[in-house]
């Protein structure tokens, strides 16, 4: 290696190393919040969307909620990234999970907390 290509790898890293961490690691961008609509179906669990996450929390808002309806999220690999939480009139917001990575994949889950489906939820998704 030639002595300025060397100069030049030494006064990059020592360039680097002045500047604080913090200034290296960049805030999470702001998450994305969206309309969401689903069609509730039978008395499984049926899939409400795939997404890939901005980091940070996912929260999902119900405006229209005809039956109490359970919601869960996974990551597309199937590991849970919270636990299941029933929706209701009376709690129609609710936050899905936390600390989710950027970038990672996952999936809306949803069912009929009681009894059979054929029903729609709207509201908004936060993820």
């Amino acid at each position: 290696m030639r002595k300025s290509a060397v100069f030049v790898s030494v006064l990059a890293a020592s360039a680097l190393a002045a500047v604080p961490v913090a200034a290296h690691a960049a805030p999470a961008a702001a998450g994305t919040t969206q309309p969401y609509t689903h069609l509730v179906t039978g008395k499984t669990w049926t899939t409400g969307g795939t997404y890939v996450a901005k980091g940070g929390e996912i929260k999902l808002t119900l405006k229209t909620l005809p039956k109490a309806t359970d919601v869960f999220v996974e990551e597309c690999e199937s590991a849970d990234l919270g636990d299941v939480k029933t929706f209701t009139p009376q709690a129609n917001s609710q936050v899905l999970a936390t600390g989710v990575a950027k970038g990672t994949c996952f999936v809306v889950l949803l069912k009929p907390h009681a009894g059979t489906g054929d029903y729609q939820v709207r509201g908004t998704l936060g993820y």
